[in-house]
């Protein structure tokens, strides 16, 4: 049974705006299961470029293909660059022509998508699922009020174990199974299937080890700032190719960079980064870790972090917000908020702990970060308690699953 995802209203409402609507996301989010059930998408002409005959046959008669429909859906598009310029040529011909363009690779970096669909597309990434849109829920809310100031009140949490989770991670193949060493057996071909032979095709991976090493190095430093001349030095590769191979990652979604927030905007790109993977699960199985109650409980804040951070980052995708981190360096010691989100200049800073107990040393950074920053709307602290507690006037405690 398809299980309804919450980008599609934005996909929909997309194609009032723009021609040309680009999916992206990781291996295994369910692109392809969504353009297939979504409308108006899934009565559209499907053309799949990973059937190697239809591969073949768009490469030799691409106007051929796509002059025949209006509508079209043209999946792993990554693997025929060469024909944007006719799908600009098309919309810009007829503006009655719609194309969704899916694929598992980051197309803002292919250099045809920015140049050739320039003012002609919008780009939307499918992440895993949320936890409560797995279950048929709707967005949260009270989430969306957040950057309008109005607090997270009259709201019950389930109570909900993360540990599970954690482990697990969202991918929709993973929800469906029942016991976690299946969940685990899925990883271990995850990788073997889609990472290691996807990115190899994708580019070349001089040495399979090595690779293999940076993922568990990634893993293991997840929701920490991003070193590159230290993984460098600690795996004994260059740090061109711990660059190119960490930058292969996160053109395939797989691994994410999360910029420093700042209001000059210049710093957010001369700062270091934070990493992560883009599902918790994945975290896990790099890591080592074979079962939930095998995992470390210090790494367990890791993960929990790492599961906030996605939930955060589907949020953003569907309100068009950007998430950041926080951290500055001062003579009062260092500050820190773990996640910033932002849309047209609205803030909402959040703090993620895999506490049970609200302790006010995890609320020191929002409350500093709210004094720095006073327009900030409001200041959560996402926690593994099961109430919402009001801690300061603009700081709020709230249960990981009402979010989540």
């Amino acid at each position: 049974m398809y299980k309804k995802r919450w980008i599609g209203d934005l996909l929909r409402n997309s194609l009032d705006v723009v021609p040309v609507v680009v999916l992206t996301g990781a291996r295994q989010t369910g692109k392809t299961t969504l353009l297939k059930n979504e409308e108006p998408f899934k009565n559209w002409h499907y053309i799949n470029l990973d059937d190697l005959d239809t591969l073949s046959l768009i490469k030799r008669s691409p106007l051929d293909l796509l002059s025949a429909f209006d509508k079209i859906v043209i999946d792993e598009v990554q693997k025929a660059p060469e024909i944007l310029p006719l799908v600009k040529n098309l919309v810009d011909s007829n503006k009655n022509r719609r194309f969704v363009l899916s694929g598992s690779a980051n197309l803002l970096l292919l250099k045809e998508v920015t140049e050739t669909l320039a003012g002609r597309s919008l780009y939307f990434p499918l992440l895993p699922f949320a936890r409560q849109e797995w279950e048929g829920q709707n967005i949260p809310q009270w989430f969306l009020n957040l950057l309008e100031g109005i607090p997270p009140e009259n709201l019950e949490s389930p109570k909900i174990s993360p540990v599970s989770y954690l482990f697990r991670g969202f991918m929709p193949r993973v929800l469906e199974i029942s016991r976690d060493s299946q969940a685990s057996l899925w990883w271990e071909g995850y990788v073997k299937t889609y990472l290691e032979r996807d990115l190899r095709d994708f580019s070349h991976i001089s040495y399979l080890g090595d690779f293999k090493k940076l993922l568990e190095v990634l893993a293991i430093n997840t929701s920490s700032t991003l070193n590159e001349s230290r993984i460098s030095e600690n795996l004994g590769m260059s740090q061109s190719t711990v660059h190119r191979y960490i930058n292969l990652l996160e053109a395939s979604f797989i691994y994410w960079k999360l910029r420093p927030f700042y209001t000059r905007k210049t710093k957010q790109i001369v700062k270091s980064p934070k990493g992560y993977f883009v599902d918790p699960g994945l975290t896990s199985y790099l890591s080592g870790y074979s079962s939930p109650s095998s995992i470390p409980e210090d790494f367990k804040g890791k993960l929990f972090e790492n599961m906030i951070f996605l939930h955060l980052q589907i949020m953003a995708s569907i309100i068009r917000g950007n998430l950041y981190f926080f951290r500055r360096r001062g003579k009062g010691g260092t500050r820190e908020v773990d996640f910033v989100l932002e849309k047209e200049r609205k803030i909402v800073a959040l703090e993620a702990k895999i506490n049970d107990k609200i302790r006010y040393e995890d609320c020191k950074g929002l409350i500093s970060f709210l004094e720095e920053f006073p327009e900030t709307s409001l200041g959560l602290l996402i926690y593994t308690g099961d109430k919402v507690e009001k801690i300061t006037q603009k700081v709020y405690a709230i249960p990981w699953d009402l979010l989540c």
